[in-house]
């Protein structure tokens, strides 16, 4: 069965398979790094030189540098689910969101993500849990992602999160985020990742 015919139920509870993986890995040696783009704070694109463990020298490996960003999977005091859709320009569609964005310089990402959440939601939230954090691409990098969980969460003031896009608050129960994923709603790996993640915490 193809992955885009599964369901989320099967997602949440696959097969395990055991992969027996080599014993020892060994590190590449980086020879050289060259910054060929820069675009902060939204990305740098490298060159890099790089050795690898069996001698070979590969002069054109490329990496992206992007910032560390903040997601979170927010349930309210009456137990609705928090989710964001909007207008995406990278993919030209309308899709699924969830609250969340770049940590800014000084901060944490309890507290970067504290401060997204209260801007593009207007939300605040008593309980939070970190699930994880995680790295966009293995092979370019991509930035880092801080993934939470979040309860409690209740209304203080009006949005006002100063993104492009138009983000709309959808307060869904349980089985209405599970449709909209079986749905493909959430057209991001990312978003994706974080309804998982979130809904293993239910």
């Amino acid at each position: 069965m193809g992955i885009a015919k599964l369901r989320l139920s099967e997602i949440l509870n696959p097969v395990k398979y055991t992969t027996k993986l080599p014993s020892k890995h060994q590190k590449w040696e980086s020879l050289s790094k060259e910054l060929i783009l820069d675009k902060k704070p939204w990305f740098e694109v490298f060159n890099e030189s790089v050795c690898l463990p069996d001698g070979e020298v590969i002069s054109e490996y490329y990496g992206i540098e992007m910032p560390h960003y903040t997601s979170v999977f927010a349930v309210t005091e009456d137990q609705k689910i928090m989710v964001l859709r909007s207008y995406c320009h990278g993919i030209g569609e309308v899709t699924l969101s969830m609250p969340g964005g770049m940590i800014e310089e000084g901060e944490s990402p309890l507290e970067g993500i504290q401060r997204e959440f209260i801007e593009e939601t207007g939300y605040v939230a008593k309980e939070w849990k970190p699930l994880g954090t995680f790295v966009g691409n293995s092979t370019r990098g991509c930035g880092t992602y801080h993934m939470f969980f979040a309860t409690g969460a209740y209304s203080v003031q009006e949005p006002d999160s100063g993104d492009l896009e138009e983000l709309e608050l959808l307060l869904w129960k349980q089985q209405e985020v599970e449709q909209a994923f079986d749905e493909g709603q959430a057209k991001s790996l990312g978003v994706a990742s974080m309804l998982l993640l979130g809904l293993r915490c239910l």
